[in-house]
């Protein structure tokens, strides 16, 4: 249980590849520290201005990079995906708007109009089981945008993919590669959105069999080979397989559903994009989820799937389209580090520094959504597994008169359940299961709370 979720994110950060042994002891306490209080600004996470003073001179060694912080994260989500036998890569951008920061230099437009603040793009990939248990950051990409060329998507379409934000999906799957190749026992699949339907994407997946396989949703409506129609009207036309059940997680004014949804799926040839008319077609598997009768006021489901997964059988395909589910714990984990971790008040001087600040809370943002995850797939583990003796018993005093004590051994659905009332979930039968927000509230109060028990009681210690 402990390779799944670390009781201190300090293990997360131990042995960094910093050089100076002093920055490789400093970097697991400033994540504690963050860690404790995820939305709280760094002066008043690290509890003094001698302390804040001495994160930011860490935040500012140029000796380090964001990926070398990143880097025993890795080999540790690594050691947690050797664990199962197929792990899949969900990919996606967000933009983080810091308004506008003039202090903070090099940042770039990130809104449709390049004089309504300023930010960055990040571009995360994230580990997780079929299942949708979070394992980890594999890889993060952060960029602004050059504000005297904002406005030439024009010319897009004439640019090599080298030269466009789309690369960074190709500089994802290059990372997926490096960490497939440490764990060979391990099926990798990226998965992503519609966004990164690129011919450049499946063709690199295609040129190395034994590498990472690729799962996205279609955007082009390419041309199939020896065909007159083009791929979604030759889906169109493919007998229906079979029906599944798809599960709708919760949208703004809408709630959480399950979708019936007719399967069909076969193997299609795809022609090269008109720019490429001497690349080599695509061979690829296809995969359309249709949903004739939406409740009312909810729109169709309907995806169209890519695939270099071999797809034979419905049981494939249902297996697919449930891969593709998952896609949605990308979104949850960006909410979750805008949100829950307040990464957009922050204010530093630089991007470097911003930078190596976000590398950080990333993997602060992937353990709340790991105790949320827990608390609902394995809710008997113990509650030593998340949270320690003091903690647990400030907890349960602070939420005594909404949660009575439960009967024996206290467990992680007790503490999730606690921790969900101190972040404002009422528990009602309809509320449904507390969510990554909730928890994350959550935790700062039980730090706070914990810290003002120990500081009244003079001692480092409340168990």
């Amino acid at each position: 249980m402990q390779d799944l979720f670390s009781v201190s994110i300090m293990d997360e950060f131990l042995d960094a590849p910093l050089g100076d042994q002093r920055l490789r002891r400093r970097l697991p306490r400033l994540a504690d520290a963050l860690a404790c209080q995820p939305d709280a600004s760094i002066p008043r996470a690290t509890g003094s201005w001698g302390q804040a003073c001495a994160a930011y001179r860490f935040l500012d060694h140029t000796s380090f990079t964001p990926d070398d912080l990143l880097q025993p994260h890795g080999e540790r989500t690594r050691t947690r995906a050797a664990a199962h036998r197929t792990v899949l890569a969900v990919a996606d951008t967000t933009s983080l708007h810091f308004g506008k920061a003039r202090g903070t230099q090099g940042l770039g437009p990130v809104s449709n109009c390049a004089t309504q603040g300023s930010g960055l793009l990040q571009h995360s990939l994230l580990a997780c089981t079929p299942e949708g248990l979070p394992l980890g950051v594999l890889d993060s990409q952060w960029w602004a945008r050059d504000p005297a060329r904002f406005g030439g998507n024009h010319q897009r379409n004439r640019k090599p993919v080298s030269e466009k934000e789309s690369a960074k999906w190709l500089r994802s799957y290059v990372a997926l590669q490096t960490h497939a190749a440490h764990t060979p026992a391990t099926r990798w699949v990226l998965v992503a959105d519609r966004e990164s339907d690129l011919y450049e994407l499946f063709a690199q997946a295609l040129a190395t069999p034994k590498g990472p396989g690729v799962l996205v949703r279609a955007q082009h409506d390419r041309g199939v080979e020896k065909s007159t129609r083009r791929l979604f009207a030759h889906l169109t036309r493919t007998p229906v397989a079979g029906r599944w059940r798809v599960a709708v997680p919760r949208r703004p004014g809408q709630a959480a559903r399950t979708a019936r949804v007719s399967v069909r799926f076969r193997e299609v040839r795809l022609s090269a994009p008109w720019l490429k008319a001497e690349a080599p077609p695509l061979t690829l598997w296809a995969v359309e989820v249709r949903e004739a009768h939406p409740p009312r006021g909810c729109g169709p489901l309907h995806w169209r799937l890519l695939t270099t997964e071999p797809v034979t059988t419905l049981v494939a395909a249902t297996q697919i389209i449930g891969w593709y589910g998952v896609r949605w714990s990308i979104e949850v984990f960006h909410k979750v580090l805008k949100s829950g971790g307040a990464v957009e008040a922050v204010q530093l001087e630089n991007v470097e520094r911003l930078q190596r600040y976000l590398a950080i809370k990333l993997v602060i943002a992937w353990q709340v959504m790991a105790l949320t995850h827990l608390g609902r797939v394995q809710p008997t583990a113990a509650v030593r597994e998340i949270l320690d003796a003091a903690a647990w018993r400030v907890l349960r005093l602070a939420t005594a008169a909404a949660a009575p004590p439960g009967r024996g051994t206290p467990t992680v659905r007790e503490a999730v359940q606690r921790l969900a009332r101190l972040g404002g979930h009422l528990g009602r039968r309809g509320d449904g299961p507390p969510g990554v927000l909730c928890l994350a509230r959550g935790l700062q109060r039980l730090h706070d709370i914990t810290l003002g028990w120990q500081l009244a009681h003079g001692r480092k210690s409340c168990a």
